[in-house]
């Protein structure tokens, strides 16, 4: 069984040392505000990741540790997230474009998603840690992997769109994986998702159309 103990702040090196503090600084900052304390750690888990990817720290990181709570609550199942960025800055005495900035580059370095509601409004998702894209992953590969064998077996063909409208509906009403309210939005995510395991798969359409053709 693994266990964890508090590690010795001496024995650790002058860099983690800085790391260690400014994550300890960047929650207290985050604790004077009236904000959900249950985005905090994921907030300062956020903020660690970049400065272990980064290697530097930013000029201002409190503007980083404000975009990075704006991120993090704002995840589909956050909907309908609509405060406004106006009005979210004004609790941080941020200006909106030092958020658009921070915001931009989390987005470009950690590669999330981003989609907008019907009223233009923005949700964050992690390619690789957000749980209900793995399922919704998951699942687009078992569909494919099923509608695949059929084709190479029976020569049953595949449409795309067919086989993405089923997948949307499946996600959203039966497994419920993602809010029915972004039901449009999850539609181009699927599409996306659906190419990318076709080109994986060009290999079974080569042998199909080489031994059953």
């Amino acid at each position: 069984m693994l266990e964890l103990y508090p590690t010795n702040y001496e024995i650790l090196n002058t860099k983690d040392r800085i790391t260690v503090d400014l994550i300890k600084d960047g929650e207290e900052f985050l604790r004077q505000f009236d904000i959900n304390q249950d985005f905090i750690l994921d907030t300062v888990s956020l903020i660690y990741r970049y400065l272990r990817i980064k290697g530097k720290i930013p000029h201002n990181l409190y503007k980083f540790y404000i975009a990075a709570y704006y991120i993090v609550t704002r995840h589909p199942f956050a909907f309908p997230a609509h405060e406004s960025k106006k009005d979210f800055c004004k609790k941080f005495n941020l200006q909106i474009s030092s958020l658009e900035y921070c915001v931009d580059r989390f987005v470009s370095i950690f590669g999330y998603i981003k989609i907008l509601d019907d009223m233009n409004f923005p949700y964050f998702i992690d390619p690789e840690r957000d749980l209900s894209l793995e399922i919704i992953k998951n699942i687009v590969k078992s569909k494919i992997e099923a509608a695949m064998m059929k084709f190479l077996l029976y020569n049953k063909p595949i449409n795309s769109q067919i086989l993405t409208e089923e997948l949307v509906s499946d996600i959203v009403f039966e497994h419920k994986a993602f809010p029915e309210e972004l039901f449009r939005q999850l539609y181009d995510i699927i599409s996306i998702l659906i190419e990318e395991e076709f080109t994986d798969h060009n290999e079974y359409v080569m042998l199909q159309q080489k031994y059953f053709i």
